[in-house]
């Protein structure tokens, strides 16, 4: 029995490990630091994060806006990844104790959870202020081109 909770939270853990990189990563590519964004404004560039915001027909001074609201968010975010990575760290050296301690491990997701929670919150947050700095006409803009690249990420999927 303590086998079979043993390779189980092991595999909750790598299963946990896995989505973390892979928010981590999707974050990184959306909301990228302002110092390695693209300043080219004469062609979107598809790994500028501000390039759809552009299909939208947004103003230098939006861009700008956006470009600093996004550079915030990978500032606070970076010391939220740090505390994150260190709880998973906790917990993961917890899964290896000869005997596990259920009351601290349990309490360490917990944090975890709060942790993200908070991360979640405060993208949400972020696309919320950005959304703000839009006019109507730039959000429907910004909706379509947003779908159009979801479908052509989903076809590229199939392939």
């Amino acid at each position: 029995m303590i086998l079979s909770t043993k390779n189980l939270i092991r595999s909750a853990f790598a299963a946990l490990v896995k989505n973390i990189a892979v928010i981590v990563s999707t974050c990184t590519i959306i909301l990228a630091p302002s110092a390695v964004l693209s300043q080219d404004n004469a062609s979107p560039d598809n790994n500028d994060p501000v390039a759809v915001y552009k299909e939208a027909g947004i103003t230098a001074e939006q861009e700008s806006t956006i470009r600093k609201l996004a550079q915030e968010y990978d500032q606070e975010s970076a010391v939220r990844l740090q505390s994150l990575a260190q709880m998973l760290t906790e917990l993961k050296d917890m899964t290896y104790k000869p005997v596990l301690d259920e009351n601290a491990m349990l309490a360490k997701q917990g944090e975890i959870n709060k942790l993200q929670s908070e991360m979640a919150i405060q993208r949400i947050k972020l696309v919320i202020k950005i959304r703000s700095l839009l006019s109507p006409a730039q959000n429907e803009k910004l909706v379509a081109a947003l779908q159009n690249r979801v479908r052509s990420e989903e076809q590229v999927k199939l392939r």
